[in-house]
């Protein structure tokens, strides 16, 4: 009898050691990592213009999800909460990340406030920045699946700089 009840008492510790920690709503869902393709100092930066170009600066999202997911919808929000750059895409656009239900998603920002979604990570480069930000913004994300969504806020706020130098 001790034996029994032994193995009822295990079976929810083992069936809760075999799933994956992700996905479902649940809220596990999560931004995992905000980066970008500039930094300054190791810090990540957005800057709108490069050399005096305006080329973009990439921003890469890492975040845990599982089941489908049909699409993602990317908000730039400035310091007011105010979105001032938005994007909606599609689930296979996201790349897949270095563990099961992870993905990254790299968009690029250019200083009108286009947002662009990539096929691939741009490599960092380290620029230098002069002056104060001119503002700062976060990626706030919603997670879209045939029934349901999900909203997620980053708490990483982005400094944007006016002109950066390579």
């Amino acid at each position: 009898m001790k034996k029994v009840m032994l193995a009822v008492l295990a079976t929810p510790l083992v069936l809760a050691s075999c799933g994956t920690a992700l996905g479902g709503s649940d809220g596990s869902e999560k931004i995992l990592s905000v980066s970008t393709s500039h930094t300054t100092a190791g810090a990540p930066v957005l800057c709108n213009a490069v050399n005096g170009a305006d080329s973009g600066t990439q921003l890469v999202i890492g975040l845990a999800a599982g089941g489908t997911i049909q699409s993602v919808k990317v908000n730039l929000k400035d310091a007011a909460g105010q979105v001032v750059a938005s994007t909606d895409v599609a689930g296979n656009y996201l790349l897949k990340g270095t563990k099961d239900g992870e993905y990254l998603l790299p968009v690029t920002r250019k200083s009108t406030g286009s947002l662009t979604v990539n096929s691939a990570v741009a490599p960092v480069t380290a620029v230098t920045v002069s002056g104060s930000p001119v503002a700062t913004l976060k990626a706030d994300i919603v997670i879209n699946r045939s029934r349901s969504s999900v909203n997620l806020a980053s708490t990483v706020a982005l400094p944007v700089y006016a002109t950066c130098t390579l």
